[in-house]
This record gives structure tokens, C-alpha cells and sequence, in this order.
């Protein structure tokens, strides 16, 4: 459970920059906090790989990095469960305000959001559940780029219907992955490899679909 914690204090971290930041783009600033501190903590790994036992714990922080379900428990399952539903909760009762933030910072004031208290929600329960997810899982990309602009392509952009949508397509296409990677090959094949050389390709045909209007 430390890449939890350290996930949680990662994502408070970039919330505490973000936050003190008022006379920029809070969503910029966001961003831009983000990849500051994955630099950081990047490096941070970096470095605890160079020092580990390169017998036991390298292979084991390597493997975890590149993300896998092999090694996933019913016993990992039912430890993470009350992480993701409370994460979900906030979610799902401020579905229409997100549909609001989608309008802009100034546009969803007007319309009485409390677009930092909003986006505190927001943030917080997202990363609880991704925070749960990938200390079990390790770090499986471009799942959570990819699907949620899929999931709007097929339902629209009304987070009532894109939440759920997002999560079975999320949960479908990492099975299937998973599966893929079991028999590709005669070794499993990462996750985490494997979903970037399939979303790097579809995430640009997505763009590109999005250009066109198709939303």
C-alpha cells in the first residue's frame, strides 16, 4: 500500500501547488503541477532502482512498473473495493456539475458551481480510485486517456451516461488486453507495453475523429 499513499500525497501535493496559484488557469496550472511532480517522483524511482537489490527488489519494481494482473488476489480485490466506492461517490452525485465545468471556469460560476470546491471533489475521488487501482495493478497507461474519449464518442458527453459507459468499455478493454497479452506470445507480455502500442495509434484516431466532429 505505499504506492498508494504515495499516489494520494502526489496528487494533494499538485492540488496544494495548483491551488496556490490563483491569478493563473487553474487547469493549466493543474497540468503543469502534474508533470513537475511525475518528474520528481520519477526520478525518485529512478533512484530507488539503482539502490535496490538488483536479485529480489529490482525485478519485483521493474514488474510492477510495467504493470500486470498476474499476480492480482481476490484477497487484493476486496482491500482496494472501499477506496474505489468512495472515490465512485462523489463522482456520480456531482455528475451534472461536471457537466457544467465543461462550459469554463467563468461560465459554470454563473451558474452557481463552486468550480474549487468542485474540482477538489473531483480530483479527490478520481485519484482515490486510481491510487487503489494501480498499488495493486502497477501502472497500466493510457486505459484512462483513451477510453473516457471513446465512451463520449458512443454516449455523448453527458456525465451521467459517459461515467458508467467509461467504466465497463475501461474494464472490457483491459480484460481483453490482459487476455491478448496471455497469448501473443510465450511470455506475457507487460500491460503497460502493450496498452501504449495499441493506444498511441487509436488515441491519434481519436483526435483526429474529434477534429471532424464526431462527438
Amino acid at each position: 500500500m505505499l504506492a498508494f499513499a504515495v499516489g494520494l500525497g502526489a496528487v494533494a501535493l499538485v492540488y496544494l501547488i495548483g491551488a496556490s496559484l490563483h491569478h493563473h488557469d487553474p487547469i493549466l496550472i493543474l497540468v503543469l503541477a502534474g508533470v513537475v511532480i511525475g518528474t520528481l517522483l520519477g526520478s525518485a524511482i529512478g533512484l530507488i532502482k539503482y539502490i535496490a537489490d538488483p536479485y529480489n527488489q529490482l525485478p519485483a519494481i521493474t514488474f510492477w512498473l510495467l504493470g500486470s494482473l498476474t499476480a492480482i488476489t481476490a484477497a487484493d480485490l476486496w482491500s482496494i473495493l472501499p477506496a474505489i466506492v468512495i472515490g465512485l461517490v462523489p463522482l456520480y452525485l456531482l455528475r451534472w456539475r461536471m457537466n457544467l465545468m465543461t462550459l469554463g471556469e467563468e461560465e459554470a460560476q454563473a451558474l452557481g458551481v463552486d468550480t474549487r470546491r468542485t474540482r477538489l471533489a473531483i480530483v479527490s475521488g478520481a485519484t482515490l480510485m486510481t491510487a487503489a487501482a494501480v498499488s495493486v495493478s502497477g501502472i497500466i497507461g493510457w486505459i484512462g486517456l483513451l477510453i473516457p474519449h471513446f465512451a463520449r464518442l458512443l454516449v455523448g458527453p453527458d456525465f451521467g451516461r459517459l461515467l458508467p459507459a467509461a467504466m465497463l468499455l475501461g474494464a472490457g478493454y483491459l480484460l481483453a488486453v490482459d487476455t491478448l497479452a496471455r497469448t501473443i506470445a510465450n511470455i506475457e507480455v507487460p500491460l503497460g507495453v502493450l496498452t501504449a502500442f495499441i493506444g498511441t495509434p487509436f488515441f491519434i484516431w481519436l483526435l483526429a475523429a474529434s477534429r471532424r466532429g464526431w462527438h
